[in-house]
């Protein structure tokens, strides 16, 4: 980290470093996809500038995993898939990896994913599988898995993911490490391959606050980061206490979640009681979720018909459902979104964060079906409104599993939100904690396959919608589809009808 790096330790070295300790410990933990072949003539450059007496960028000899659906131009952006374009953007970096490269950072790698930023990664594809390095036998969260893991693990000093649907929060939450996605639009998509365009979110992942804010500086453009506070004498923390309640909250995250409190109390905070009535949040995660498929098979609908089988199955048995969804219902869900975003909005013009925790349990291992299909309204329903939302490590259980304490703010109070939740993590030490060094092969659960089709029931009319879609899904695969179909269909039922007039809150979704 930038902050720590000493004066005396070449970047030059640092990268040789990271680079023999991700030749040992990528194999275990699969974080990067690619090394890139440029880190060591960048790093050898800017040893030579600091030599030159040259300004130095904020961001000088940090080192950075990148997720692999943001272009760069030194490799090709295939996000984890078999079915990518190989010209899109080739040669160019997006222009938030110009600004990082600009301010200093080296890219050091393109970091692992759940193909295509959904759903899990397909085992059968000849990808790393991203594991745990707090456990190699459980899951890391999604998607952006590998950034989130390598930082962990110490394979660089911070990650830069995307969060369409928790996916920069929950890996963070599962791996120890601090997350912050974005107000929605605060950072440029542009070169980041899209999965859902009203929801993706480019944003950092570290150790600590501090980090993620320098970064998100240099994401967004801005000349400078968060005021830093001494205390939070007169910050007003809400939480939805109704809502934690029905979260399926595990015994040792609501102790963490407690103690948190406490922490933020001692730390000078108010905590107060806000009521987001459980219908609201439950109706913002079925419009996430569904607004997601659709315009995820809106991006690779096309493709799909045509490479069906090139695709992993857990992404395609998951995006191709957003062809079946009517248009009235996506419409819906926008409703529901932006009536959700003034509702939360008058929340936080009550209190300056709203606290839960960032999800209810510590990483499920790979063998536990129920676990790695577990969802959640709690990092969910920030993207659905498109406020800012930050994942702060806060505990861990018996087995030293991290669990993780989510900061919620309105939206375009990115760095107010940081300094908050920075006076918060300055007077604990979870963050600096790190696992053990990985020394074994992986040699206990695998990650998990879709299930075969001996079992799989038929369902005749979501086949011939199917064909009609133009998808060549095969009556097994079908019938393998027909449950999530059927969650699709219990989402819809959770939408409420709301005023055809209700008017997009500025600074979130539109």
């Amino acid at each position: 980290m930038p902050n720590t790096t000493k004066e005396s330790t070449s970047i030059a070295s640092r990268v040789a470093e990271a680079t023999r300790r991700s030749d040992r410990l990528n194999p275990l933990i699969g974080s990067v996809l690619r090394p890139l072949a440029d880190r060591d003539a960048e790093a050898a450059r800017l040893d030579r500038a600091s030599a030159d007496g040259e300004p130095r960028g904020p961001l000088h000899g940090m080192l950075l995993g990148v997720k692999d659906v943001i272009a760069t131009a030194d490799g090709p952006t295939t996000g984890q898939s078999r079915v990518h374009d190989p010209d899109w953007w080739a040669g160019r970096d997006a222009p938030v990896v110009r600004r990082l490269r600009a301010a200093g950072a080296i890219v050091v790698g393109k970091t692992t994913l759940a193909e295509h930023a959904l759903s899990r990664p397909e085992p059968d594809d000849g990808f790393p599988v991203p594991r745990n390095p707090w456990d190699l036998d459980r899951w890391t969260g999604g998607s952006s898995s590998g950034s989130a893991n390598g930082v962990a693990a110490g394979l660089f000093d911070a990650g830069i993911g995307t969060d369409c649907n928790g996916s920069i929060r929950i890996p963070a939450a599962m791996c120890g490490v601090t997350g912050l996605k974005p107000t929605y639009g605060l950072v440029s998509t542009r070169g980041c391959h899209p999965l859902s365009r009203s929801t993706d979110t480019v944003g950092p992942q570290a150790r600590d606050v501090r980090d993620c804010a320098a970064l998100l500086a240099v994401l967004a453009g801005r000349d400078a980061g968060p005021r830093w506070r001494d205390d939070l004498t007169g910050v007003r923390i809400g939480v939805p206490a109704d809502l934690l309640d029905l979260a399926g909250l595990s015994d040792g995250c609501r102790a963490a979640f407690d103690a948190s409190l406490d922490r933020l109390r001692a730390c000078g905070a108010t905590v107060v009681g806000v009521a987001v009535p459980v219908p609201d949040a439950f109706a913002l995660f079925a419009a996430q979720i569904l607004t997601v498929v659709v315009e995820a098979f809106e991006v690779h609908g096309s493709a799909l018909r045509d490479r069906w089988d090139s695709y992993g199955r857990p992404f395609r048995r998951t995006a191709v459902l957003g062809g079946l969804i009517r248009g009235e219902t996506y419409v819906r869900a926008q409703r529901v979104r932006q009536q959700g975003a003034h509702r939360l909005a008058d929340h936080l013009t009550e209190v300056d964060a709203i606290a839960t925790p960032t999800w209810p349990t510590v990483a499920p291992r790979f063998d536990d079906p129920e676990g790695m299909q577990q969802v959640s309204p709690l990092p969910t329903i920030w993207s659905a409104v498109g406020f800012p939302a930050v994942a702060l490590p806060n505990g861990v259980d018996a087995a030293g599993l991290p669990y993780s304490l989510q900061l919620a703010g309105a939206p375009g109070n990115d760095f107010g939100l940081a300094a908050i939740a920075d006076v918060y993590q300055r007077s604990t030490s979870w963050h600096l904690r790190g696992p053990a060094d990985p020394v074994r092969p992986v040699d206990g659960p695998a990650a998990p396959r879709p299930p075969g089709g001996a079992d799989a029931m038929i369902d005749e009319g979501l086949g011939r919608a199917l064909r009609d879609l133009g998808v060549p899904v095969t009556d097994d695969e079908c019938g393998q589809l027909a449950g999530t179909w059927a969650r699709m269909g219990a989402l819809v039922q959770l939408l409420p009808e709301v005023p055809a007039d209700v008017a997009p809150l500025a600074s979130a979704p539109r």
